[in-house]
């Protein structure tokens, strides 16, 4: 079982209704695709759709942005690439940085980044999974949500799942 890194076990509990909600997603899109016309889902608009190749550049390239100024411990830049919302919730670049170090060490420095399928919600928000290889060895899936202002992919949200490393 997987659980989000860092956080207490109320923050627990959301991360449970946010996985729940995005393989919700995941199985309205796949029951989308069912093969029955009379299936429920076929009359339904799909709740998510696989990004296409400038979507998911796009988004790869904010979430990269990001790593790269954790990397540095740039808080600045780290910071101006979350959403306004998130922004107003930490107020200034280095207490989002101090609770970027205290509550997800996977994203300072990973050696390794692989990035897995993304996807469009029907309200036009962005969910892209990526695995990271931490500094200490292990495997940390993060998936984070994106949305798109004034024309900038901005990170909402990044949520950690400890991953067995033979998963991947």
């Amino acid at each position: 079982m997987s659980r989000q890194q860092g956080l207490p076990a109320m923050g627990r509990g959301w991360i449970k209704i946010a996985a729940s909600l995005l393989i919700g997603s995941a199985l309205v899109v796949v029951a989308a695709d069912h093969p029955r016309a009379d299936h429920p889902a076929r009359t339904a608009a799909p709740v998510a759709v696989a990004a296409d190749t400038a979507e998911r550049s796009a988004v790869i390239a904010a979430i990269d942005r990001q790593l790269a100024a954790l990397a540095r411990d740039d808080a600045a830049a780290a910071f101006a690439m979350a959403a306004p919302a998130l922004q107003a919730r930490f107020g200034t670049p280095d207490r989002f940085l101090r609770m970027v170090h205290h509550a997800y060490p996977a994203v300072i420095r990973p050696v390794r980044v692989d990035y897995g399928p993304a996807w469009r919600l029907a309200d036009g928000r962005f969910v892209q999974r990526t695995i990271l290889q931490t500094r200490k060895g292990g495997v940390v899936m993060a998936v984070y949500t994106l949305e798109v202002i004034d024309g900038q992919h901005r990170i909402t949200g990044c949520f950690l799942f400890d991953t067995p490393a033979e998963a991947v």
